[in-house]
């Protein structure tokens, strides 16, 4: 025998009522997927949890205060943040990343156009505390030099660090070790001489007629 009376079906559903509800919460969670594709995820080896600081895509006219130094001779531009050189009649162009934590990851792409194609395309890590470029006398090879430990470090086979080509780095840091990953290839070094001795920027210098960056994404490194 059922229980109670088979006509009382409890309380009545208002069918326009629910649909209302059904599409507040469809909305939300629309909206909350659409906001978060806004911010990229973090990834890394060195790492396992890590706090955005900045990601900027140029998609803005507006420059953050985060590059640097020469503001006049910085513009962003369909998508691309543009460093000329810092005065007429010369080719040095200079430009700063900065806040930099003091354990970080940064995944960048950048460019130098020149028209020498053999012109320097490496970074300064931490002010002048540590230099990545390639190194001279073997084709493919890029060198990590810290001038706190005076030592060299050596990322073989990269392909494509050259000027007039696009370079995707990631760079992964804590003191005492580093990992840089350009165009793929991808090494960790673990070492004293691994510092950037309480500096907080990287530092692009180089002969060139002009400097462009398609992304920067900086994470401070939590855990």
């Amino acid at each position: 025998m059922p229980w109670g009376n088979p006509e009382d079906s409890g309380p009545s559903i208002n069918p326009e009522r629910m649909n209302k509800s059904c599409f507040t919460v469809l909305l939300a969670l629309v909206s909350s997927v659409a906001f978060g594709a806004d911010e990229p995820g973090f990834r890394s080896k060195l790492f396992k949890q890590g706090k955005l600081v900045y990601a900027d895509e140029f998609d803005e006219t507006l420059v953050r205060g985060r590059y640097g130094p020469n503001k006049k001779n910085i513009t962003v531009a369909e998508g691309k943040l543009q460093v000329l050189p810092i005065s007429d009649g010369t080719i040095n162009t200079v430009v700063h990343i900065y806040r930099i934590p003091k354990k970080f990851v940064c995944h960048l792409r950048y460019k130098v156009n020149s028209k020498d194609p053999d012109a320097g395309v490496g970074l300064q890590i931490g002010g002048h505390k540590m230099h990545l470029g390639k190194q001279k006398g073997e084709e493919g090879n890029v060198s990590l030099f810290s001038r706190v430990g005076k030592k060299t470090f050596i990322l073989p086979e990269v392909k494509g660090f050259a000027a007039n080509e696009w370079i995707d780095m990631i760079i992964e840091y804590e003191e005492g070790r580093i990992l840089l990953n350009i165009n793929g290839s991808e090494k960790i070094f673990e070492d004293a001489a691994v510092s950037m001795d309480g500096a907080s920027s990287l530092v692009f210098k180089k002969n060139s007629d002009s400097l462009l960056f398609d992304h920067v994404r900086l994470w401070e490194a939590t855990e």
